[in-house]
């Protein structure tokens, strides 16, 4: 397949905040890998028949994650670059089967840039309570995803996708 790392799945997992650039990124990392891209929000909303906003506002978080968790622990994933929704972090055994199927890039965004992309992209679905700011989201996540990561690519305020796929690219080629 290509050059990605030495597992037998040959997968690389994109994780990081809502807003982070994941399925962009993964979109245009996917084709330079030669990988099909998976984008996990597109699961949940389609076993749901629903949008991830109204799937939290209609069944709420514990819900949500736990959906999340089942789907995502069943779906055999096999040379794809996968996108996962920022939320995956919380999961235990979901960040263990993805890390067992190849690298987990995280794609680290500094937080003042997140929030403009987020309140650019309104409505945006995220897995979190209503009373947490994004702001709070980010201070609880941010250390879940540095001790998951495998790299961790500093994605400054005007880095291109394309750009960011590149360093991807050479990073797991080396």
């Amino acid at each position: 397949m290509s050059n990605v790392t030495n597992t037998e799945a040959n997968c690389v997992t994109l994780i990081g905040m809502p807003g982070a650039g994941k399925s962009s990124v993964g979109r245009y990392l996917a084709k330079a890998l030669k990988l099909r891209f998976h984008d996990t929000d597109d699961d949940l909303e389609r076993r749901e028949n629903a949008t991830l906003q109204t799937i939290m506002d209609t069944k709420g978080l514990d819900y949500f994650r736990a959906l999340e968790e089942s789907l995502l622990l069943d779906i055999d994933f096999q040379g794809e670059v996968i996108a996962t929704g920022g939320s995956v972090i919380y999961s235990q055994p979901l960040m263990t089967k993805l890390k067992a199927l190849g690298p987990l890039v995280f794609l680290d965004v500094p937080l003042l840039t997140l929030q403009d992309r987020v309140a650019q992209d309104a409505p945006r679905g995220m897995a979190k309570s209503q009373n947490t700011s994004y702001e709070e989201l980010y201070q609880q996540r941010h250390p879940l995803y540095c001790a998951w990561a495998d790299i961790t690519i500093d994605c400054g305020d005007s880095a291109k996708p394309e750009t960011i796929a590149d360093t991807i690219v050479k990073l797991l080629r080396r």
